[in-house]
Parts: structure tokens; sequence; C-alpha cells
């Protein structure tokens, strides 16, 4: 009950947004979601305009750039409006959004995602299967990974478009530095609630804790953790760039994030229609993907120019007993998800 309250009061926030000017060339429902509007309007040859919203003002300006590219492309016939960052409610509540309909686009993270799919998606990010940006885009972004991820949402009524980088997990700490196995054993991290990331501490001998993302701050300056598991692109947003000492770059964990469509929009689109669409959602996720990457390549820079974090590589003897854990993981996992997907894993023929 408190879910669907928290909707109905997200879908009546963007009912004000969308109908405050009392114009109704904003008002979205003569378009948004809806096939038969939609396919009016081409046949009169009226403006067919969506909405997209995502969850950080950073994402926000590659929303935008999503609408100007659709706009250019089909010369005007798509206008987009960018809702304001989290608007609609959390990242969840926007993908929910987007299976009702209510929502025609959303910038949004695979993992945000996953929350409301009961964790169907969470083969995509098993620890071991990309160990680097190439890997990453061969086998996530654009491969066998990204075709399963998009058929699971297919299915529970939400199209994925596009991918682009969400980051490697890492761990940074306040103790030491992380070179060998040993070095992690007793360590607090905090870590997402993630059922494959706990067990991939748990292997390696720390203890990981699950907080709120907004606690990990004070958490780290009071000692309740040692430190925590992320991408170091989001040390800034938690404001964690000066506490922060000892980074090891374990590259274990990958995940992406994607452009995502309402069926109820998506379907009343031509072939070329979607073609389009599908083409500007790719731009703009490969420009966040560059500016994803540069910002944690100059963060690290700058950190280690300051003397402020260490940074560190993961031994030979340390690499080798990951990838033990990983395979452990993998044969944990074979029940949780489908079997020709944990196969594939297990077997390796995911990279072929």
């Amino acid at each position: 009950m408190k879910k669907i309250m928290t909707l109905i009061a997200a879908i009546s926030i963007a009912s004000t947004i969308l109908y405050g000017c009392g114009g109704k060339e904003t008002a979205v429902p003569t378009t948004s979601g809806g096939g038969q509007n939609v396919e009016a309007a081409e046949r009169s040859g009226e403006t067919i305009k969506f909405t997209i919203t995502s969850d950080s003002p950073k994402r926000a300006e590659y929303c935008q750039l999503f609408v100007d590219y659709v706009a250019e492309a089909s010369e005007g016939k798509y206008v987009g409006e960018v809702l304001a960052a989290s608007s609609l409610g959390s990242a969840a509540d926007t993908a929910q959004m987007i299976q009702m309909g209510t929502l025609d686009f959303n910038l949004n993270d695979d993992m945000s995602i996953d929350g409301i799919l009961d964790g169907k998606l969470g083969f995509a990010w098993l620890p071991g299967l990309v160990s680097d940006y190439d890997e990453a885009d061969q086998y996530y972004n654009e491969g066998w990974i990204a075709d399963q991820v998009a058929k699971i949402m297919e299915e529970n009524n939400i199209i994925r478009i596009s991918s682009f980088c969400n980051g490697f997990r890492q761990v940074g700490n306040m103790k030491r530095e992380i070179t060998d196995m040993s070095d992690l054993k007793g360590l607090k991290i905090r870590i997402p609630s993630v059922a494959s990331v706990e067990s991939f501490y748990e292997k390696c001998g720390a203890l990981p804790v699950s907080i709120p993302g907004s606690e990990v701050l004070s958490a780290i300056q009071t000692g309740t953790v040692d430190g925590l598991d992320n991408a170091v692109f989001n040390y800034v947003n938690q404001g964690l760039t000066d506490v922060i000492k000892y980074i090891t770059e374990l590259n274990y964990c990958y995940s992406g994030g994607c452009f995502v469509s309402s069926p109820k929009f998506w379907n009343t689109l031509s072939d070329d229609d979607k073609d389009m669409f599908t083409e500007c959602a790719r731009k703009a996720s490969a420009e966040f993907t560059e500016y994803f990457r540069n910002t944690t390549d100059e963060l690290v820079k700058s950190g280690v120019d300051s003397g402020q974090w260490v940074v560190s590589q993961p031994s030979e003897d340390m690499k080798a007993g990951l990838q033990k854990i990983y395979e452990e993981i993998w044969e944990e996992s074979k029940g949780k998800y489908p079997a020709d997907i944990m196969d594939m894993i297990i077997s390796g023929d995911y990279k072929k």
C-alpha cells in the first residue's frame, strides 16, 4: 500500500508539473503513452510530444541531449520535455511509471530497474564477468549480456534502447592499502543491497555492511564502517573524496545503465521512428559513457597527485584468489537464474 501511495503521489506531482502553466500545449497526456493519440497526431501532421526524466541533474543533461538529437533527426516531428531529475520520485518509481505508460522515456541504471524486477537482472553483474572497459563494451554494453538484459526488461514491460557505462565497483577504505586477500580480512565495508556483492566480500574475509548511501559519509567518519564498495565516480556525489585514503581497483563487478521507453509509447512508432529514437539514445549514451570514464580518470589522477589517495592494483596471487571466488559465486547462482543463462556464464560462452 505504501508503494502504491508513493506512485500515486509521484504521478500527481508529474501532473502538476505538466499542467502547471494551464496551457494545453504542454499537457503530456495528449501524446504521452497514448498510442491512438500519437497515431492521430502523425496523421494530422501535428508535433508529437514525449516525456523523459532521470534520477540526477548530471544525467538530466544527457536526457536533454537525447531530446535535442530526436528533434533534429525527426525535423521537429518529435518534441521532448525533460522533467526535473527526481521530480517524479526515485529511480524505482520512474521505472514503474515506464511500465505503467505514464512516462515515455527514462534514463536509469540497470541495478535500479532490477529493484522492481525481483532481482531477475542480477546475473548481469555477477562478479568476474568482465575485467576492463573493453570487455564491458564487448560483452555487457553491446554483447550477450545486453541482449539478455533487454529481453528480460521487455518481458516486464520496459523497452531498453541503449547502454551506457555505470562503472566498475572498487573498494575504498581508511585503514590500509589492499593488494592481497589478507588485507581485506576483517574490514567493515559498506555495500549495496546486492546478494552477489555481499557474498563476494564475505568470501574475501571482509565484513559487508548494508546501509543507505546517504549515511556512508557519517558511517566512515564515526568508524561504523572502514570503507565502501562503489564506483569512484560516485565518491563526489557522496562527499567521500576527502575521507577515503586507500582505493584498490578490483574491477570485480561492472554494471551499466540505459535509456528505456514505455511500450505504450514505443509500440505506436513506425519501425523507422524506432530506429531513429534508438540511434539518438545510443549517441547520447556514448557521450555519457565518455564523460563518466574521463571524469573517473580525472578524479583518480587528482586524488593521487594531491596525496589524498593511494590507488593500488591487486597482486597476481590476489587475482587468482578472486577468480576462484567468482567461480564459486557462479556455481551458487545456478538455482537463482535461468539454466541457459548460467550455462553461458559458467562455460564462458557468453564471450564467444
